[in-house]
């Protein structure tokens, strides 16, 4: 019996799993067939909850971005305070970071009893104020825009005052159109009922969209999603990793053990069915497994081995595969050398600062500037920002020695300034800080003249 009929004969070979994927919706839109459309659902189910390298990016970048928490400060100096957003901005280093925190304290005056820091800490009964933050930068980093809706008394001496902050899904939003002067008119939420909210009780974060036309102007007020441009690279990455689970699914085994007739006259006719899982099972107990696998086996007999591996294009599969995952942390700035093979995100502590100056400090600025024009809103005071304290990232620490160096050389600032750029609290007793001043006189530490005499018993030793 033919050996290849006798192998594939058994009754364990299993069938081949095509693992095909489901055709995406396509819709025509400007002259063009794409794979997507552009509601916001489509990011969060066919990218987020769909292409696991997208989870994970975007996950660890909002768990950062919400440990910060924001501090509500007026300015003291308009000039310094535009020096230290100018800082901030293209702070990379932990010197250009420090340096901007010297900036922070000369500009701002914080205000620890303002209450909008007790809304930001409990912002409503079902979530933290890590929650709140966490939900809002995740929707605006999966569909270009965050809202949060602020529930705030109408009359009162804290009327249009938030006492509650909550986190609305962006699918669920929808801008009411208004006139040239006020392009967005209100809120349609669609658990709120029909009646459009207002838009001082919103806050309202977006991406940039640009736009080619005058009649698409009311467009550019709705956020574009980081994903929008590379619809079609998710599209490929699903696809991908489908194939390369097929491979997986279907893998064929290393090679082929055959007789060989011309060698051997006990196999003119090949090798019998049984003849064939008895080889099958034996090589299986013998030389497989941890303990037997990887050995050289040694058998009088004449066989032949016809090897049996991945062809190039399963080879190129794999590498388009790893490809599409660089692609895809590009989109968020994601340091593409974080990326460890099979696209699994990489936690070392060198890898730490990079993901916050790269990723999570442009979305906390954001943020900040939206925040900062609705408390001047709610509070009437023009003078209020809100900026995340960005102390609490360990990663940006310098150690303490250049620290001191550098507050040293800070002339300008106070004492109770360097002592908040340290984060110690303003008010200290001075006669209790102790301050090094240099090589002093040994009577002057001791107290009273010293005796020459060196045989004199009060001479110190």
């Amino acid at each position: 019996m033919d050996l290849i009929k006798a192998i594939f004969s058994s009754g364990n070979i299993r069938k081949k799993e095509l693992g095909l994927p489901r055709q995406l919706p396509w819709q025509y839109s400007n002259g063009l067939w794409v794979p997507y459309d552009n509601r916001d659902n489509t990011y969060i189910e066919r990218a987020f909850k769909a292409v696991s390298i997208i989870q994970a990016i975007v996950t660890k970048i909002i768990d950062k971005a919400s440990d910060a928490p924001g501090q509500v400060m007026r300015i003291k100096s308009d000039r310094t305070a535009k020096g230290y957003f100018a800082q901030i901005k293209g702070a990379k280093s932990s010197e250009a970071i420090f340096k901007s925190k010297m900036l922070k304290v000369k500009a701002f005056e914080e205000m620890d009893n303002h209450p909008f820091l007790e809304v930001m800490d409990n912002p409503n009964p079902m979530q933290t104020g890590k929650e709140l933050r966490e939900s809002s930068m995740g929707y605006l980093l999966l569909t270009g825009n965050a809202f949060e809706y602020a529930a705030s008394p109408d009359s009162g001496g804290r009327a249009g005052q938030p006492r509650q902050l909550w986190s609305i899904p962006s699918p669920c939003v929808q801008r009411k159109v208004g006139d040239r002067m006020t392009p967005i008119d209100g809120y349609f939420i669609s658990y709120m009922g029909q009646d459009p909210i207002p838009s001082e009780k919103i806050m309202d974060v977006r991406y940039w969209n640009p736009i080619y036309s005058d009649n698409q102007f009311i467009e550019s007020y709705n956020g574009l999603s980081p994903l929008r441009s590379s619809v079609g690279l998710v599209s490929q990455k699903k696809f991908a990793d489908t194939a390369q689970g097929t491979l997986f699914a279907n893998m064929a085994p290393a090679g082929i053990l055959s007789g060989d007739p011309s060698r051997n006259k006990e196999l003119e006719e090949g090798l019998t069915q049984k003849q064939a899982s008895q080889i099958d099972e034996r090589f299986k107990q013998q030389h497989t497994g941890v303990y037997n696998g990887g050995g050289v086996m040694v058998t009088p007999a004449a066989v032949n081995w016809q090897s049996i591996g991945l062809s190039p294009v399963d080879l190129n599969i794999l590498d388009f595969n790893k490809d599409l995952e660089r692609q895809i942390a590009l989109i968020y700035s994601w340091p593409v050398n974080l990326l460890q093979p099979g696209g699994v995100v990489s936690n070392s502590e060198v890898s730490a600062k990079q993901i916050i100056t790269d990723c999570v400090m442009p979305l906390l600025r954001r943020f900040d500037d939206a925040r900062t024009q609705k408390i001047r809103e709610w509070y009437k005071d023009d003078r209020l920002v809100y900026i995340s304290d960005l102390q609490y990232y360990s990663e940006l620490s310098e150690d303490r020695e250049k620290q001191v160096k550098w507050l040293k050389d800070a002339y300008w600032l106070t004492m109770e300034e360097k002592r908040r750029v340290m984060d110690y609290e303003e008010e200290f007793d001075a006669d209790k800080v102790l301050v090094p001043s240099g090589l002093s006189m040994l009577s002057d530490v001791l107290g009273g003249d010293l005796p020459i005499n060196e045989n004199s018993e009060d001479f110190p030793r």
